[in-house]
């Protein structure tokens, strides 16, 4: 991996900032935050005009055929903004994925996601049957159609997604299928869940949906590999969406620590602060090491599964430390929900990011 962002990189980034910076304000973030739909949908049109929902698509799909690294260069500066919008859902997943899987039907969609016509998310966790365990919906044929039943839960921005990527099986262990699934398709019921995370999530339930069999993009073992990848692209593209996150932590905290003054000199002074600072520096620099590097394995067709399974693993690690401190060093206005280093904790958490639990990782971490 060459640790040097070539000139096309560094001007995106720069542009991005400052775009963001004028646009993704914190007013805005508060507001969005009680909004109904959750995000903007003026900003979704114009991030669409300045071609950022296209960045990594390809020629086919009206995209600018850009690397997956690039891509998530773009997140990390909406992290850094708290940029509320569907964007690693609808683009570094369902658009991604769409592109993958290929087809007129296919490549329409994404073409739609690149023009910011669409919000299409994925819903692919699926939700617990009554024995409770955790089961996709279940697809039974019905002649050349399929007749979906089931639940997905944590479906992000559902309430303004137009299609779905729905993941159904014939049975509990059976051939697993991805349709493209209109949101008011008769059946089809959607409730808000309620949480911590700065994104808005959706309990997905279908009963008696009758879906074409043209909607049907993907199955088999087609089908299991572009879940896996588009899993996989979402988790690193969170975690650089953390690390942009917690960019803006540090530098806000050091300002801080640089201002704030207390028996007569700044806090910055106190070689105990400067400790803590450095190491938020080192585990920041840690976190955003290990998910450029993911992101630059599967932007060249490397197994990043390992990689990115560090990557999130450490940012479970990493992000409660670097934020306590944060608030640590902060006092007592750094807990005050008025203070925009709330907007940030919450927007890093981990467990607001749909990031798995940390076990999980660790296990793929140490798998043969």
């Amino acid at each position: 991996m060459n640790v040097q962002f070539d000139e096309t990189q560094e001007m995106l980034r720069t542009a991005a900032r400052e775009f963001l910076a004028e646009s993704s304000t914190p007013k805005l973030v508060r507001e969005m935050r009680k909004d109904e739909h959750g995000f903007s949908h003026d900003l979704w049109k114009a991030m669409a005009e300045l071609g950022w929902q296209g960045l990594a698509l390809p020629d086919r799909c009206g995209g600018s055929g850009m690397g997956f690294l690039d891509l998530c260069l773009l997140v990390e500066e909406m992290g850094r903004a708290c940029l509320p919008s569907p964007f690693i859902s609808t683009v570094a997943g369902c658009g991604l994925a769409l592109a993958d899987i290929g087809g007129e039907v296919a490549d329409q969609w994404a073409s739609d996601i690149a023009s910011g016509q669409a919000v299409i998310v994925p819903a692919l966790d699926g939700g617990p049957n009554s024995e409770g365990h955790h089961v996709l919906p279940t697809a039974s044929s019905n002649g050349t159609d399929f007749v979906l039943n089931g639940t997905h839960l944590f479906v992000p921005y559902a309430g303004e997604a137009c299609q779905f990527l729905c993941a159904a099986a014939e049975s509990v262990q059976g051939e697993v299928r991805l349709f493209v699934l209109p949101s008011d398709t008769a059946g089809l019921t959607l409730t808000p869940l309620k949480g911590k995370a700065d994104e808005p999530s959706f309990r997905l339930d279908l009963v008696d949906v009758h879906v074409d069999g043209a909607a049907c993009v993907a199955a088999g073992e087609t089908a299991r590999a572009v879940m896996a990848a588009t899993v996989l692209r979402m988790d690193i593209a969170r975690c650089c969406d953390i690390v942009g996150a917690l960019g803006w932590v540090l530098d806000d905290t050091v300002t801080y620590a640089n201002e704030r003054k207390q028996f007569g000199q700044t806090i910055g002074s106190f070689q105990s602060l400067q400790h803590y600072c450095a190491d938020m520096h080192v585990m920041l620099d840690g976190l955003r090491t290990s998910a450029y590097f993911a992101a630059w394995q599967l932007g060249e067709g490397l197994d990043a599964s390992r990689s990115g399974a560090i990557a999130c693993a450490y940012a479970h690690r990493t992000v409660p430390q670097i934020v306590a401190i944060a608030h640590q060093i902060h006092g007592a206005m750094g807990v005050t929900e008025e203070h925009d280093l709330h907007l940030y904790t919450t927007r890093a958490i981990p467990s607001a990011h749909r990031i798995l639990p940390l076990q999980d990782y660790l296990d793929a971490v140490i798998a043969p």
